[in-house]
């Protein structure tokens, strides 16, 4: 895994091992932008296979984006160029990436270009009903980007 630096006023507004705290409350801001400036709706791609659930999203370059914490561990596909924010520190990731995500983990990403990202999850649900799948592997799952531009209001 390639972990760098480089200029960029984004990489400032985070410490390099942030506390839970400071990223939920930049979450906090960066709903509060939205709020001002509109939504980048990234759009969410759903994959079903068997008993395995893959959402994934393209972040376009310069485009901020908060993670909901996940109920269970699962695997993560990056590609591209973007740094990453959580309780275990800060990391460029440029290229390809496997990355395993534990319970609980919340993250902010920072697309220095445009990047994909897929998680891949257990689907115990028996269901593709991608709203009873998100309940059951997200927290909060409310406030999910797709859910807050579905129903046009930021929450």
């Amino acid at each position: 895994m390639e972990v760098s630096t480089t200029d960029h006023p984004a990489l400032a507004l985070l410490p390099d091992v942030p506390t839970r705290e400071q990223i939920e409350q930049f979450g906090h801001a960066v709903l509060a932008a939205e709020t001002r400036h509109g939504v980048v709706d990234i759009g969410t791609m759903h994959q079903h296979a068997g008993k395995l659930y893959g959402r994934s999203v393209v972040i376009p370059a310069s485009t901020f984006l908060i993670g909901l914490p996940h109920k269970a561990a699962h695997m993560n596909v990056c590609v591209g160029d973007i740094t990453v924010w959580t309780e275990a520190g800060r990391q460029r990731l440029t290229g390809a990436h496997i990355i395993a995500s534990p319970a609980g983990d919340m993250r902010v990403g920072f697309a220095h270009s445009e990047t994909t990202w897929l998680s891949v999850h257990v689907n115990d649900t028996g269901t593709t009903d991608t709203t009873l799948i998100e309940d059951a592997l997200i927290e909060h799952s409310e406030r999910l980007m797709t859910r807050r531009v579905a129903q046009g209001a930021l929450q």
